[in-house]
């Protein structure tokens, strides 16, 4: 995890990595970059605990993934993993609310029909029905990147969605198990 502290905003910040998680009951930024991935951003308003995971792949159901893996790579493990540490820091379930970010169709590969971003939408948001977690704030799909930075005390957002050019200019030349990586087209 990379925390860096920024004078503009006077707070340090943590960053979310891809298949991360973060709690922060501290007055603090936690913050992340979301393509197809999906963040979801939870806070109880009452015992001012934040937290935040950014999840890659929704998941299968099965042994291995749920209950060996304890990264927040799969949707299901992450979002299980960050209601625990939330409890741990002392948020109660009651008092939480949550806003989605991400699922954005950012990049195009030799899977172009790849359902990939609206599953990590669907699954966060079941996720978040079952646990009778109401969302509050939804900023997903389309075809842009977004960075996100949330305030762990009161878990206001700041958003910035990062426009086509911009994602090529950090992704180019990146080349996936032998594929080249190359923007949607518009």
């Amino acid at each position: 995890m990379y925390i860096p502290h920024v004078t503009r905003i006077g707070k340090k910040i943590r960053v979310v990595n891809p298949g991360e998680y973060l709690v922060s009951a501290e007055d603090e930024m936690i913050g992340t970059l979301l393509g197809s991935c999906v963040a979801v951003c939870l806070h109880d308003s009452v015992n001012r605990v934040s937290g935040m995971n950014h999840f890659m792949l929704p998941g299968r159901i099965i042994k291995a993934d749920i209950l060996q893996d304890r990264t927040a790579r799969y949707g299901i493990t992450a979002m299980n993993e960050l209601l625990a540490q939330m409890e741990r820091a002392g948020a109660s379930r009651e008092s939480l609310s949550a806003k989605v970010f991400g699922g954005g169709h950012v990049i195009v590969t030799a899977f172009e029909a790849s359902t990939l971003p609206s599953d990590n939408i669907r699954l966060a948001k079941v996720m978040l029905e079952l646990e009778d977690i109401p969302i509050e704030e939804m900023d997903v799909g389309g075809s842009h990147g977004r960075k996100i930075l949330m305030e762990a005390k009161t878990g206001r957002v700041y958003l910035k969605n990062l426009t086509r050019k911009k994602i090529d200019e950090e992704i180019r030349g990146f080349e996936y198990r032998g594929f080249r990586v190359r923007m949607a087209e518009a």
